[in-house]
């Protein structure tokens, strides 16, 4: 293989990105998800001990984590990602059932 070939096929892979720009969305990524466990947390447990009712923030939390369980299957083929968000999605809409029965 030719270094132009090598070049195309690296292109392909990462659909387009060069490794840098994939090494920093992944970064930014986990920045993101980081800071909103650590806000749905604080949240979380406010309303825990103020004895509130958790579950609209626990099916947001879960559906987002869902969506990256099946983009992670989607774009690495992760086993893992699909079952994580198998699990996520069906503990989101667990908790969104649970939400909307006790606000009607």
């Amino acid at each position: 293989m030719d270094k132009e070939e090598i070049l195309a096929k690296s292109r392909e892979e990462n659909r387009g990105a060069d490794e840098r720009f994939r090494i920093l969305h992944q970064r930014q990524s986990a920045v993101m998800v980081g800071a909103m466990l650590a806000m749905w947390l604080f949240l979380f447990l406010w309303n825990v001990f103020r004895g509130l009712d958790t579950s609209q923030g626990g099916a947001i939390m879960l559906s987002g984590v869902a969506a990256m369980g099946f983009w992670q299957f989607y774009q690495f083929k992760m086993k893992l990602g699909l079952v994580c968000g198998l699990l996520a999605a069906f503990g989101a809409v667990t908790f969104a059932i649970t939400y909307l029965a006790e606000t009607m």
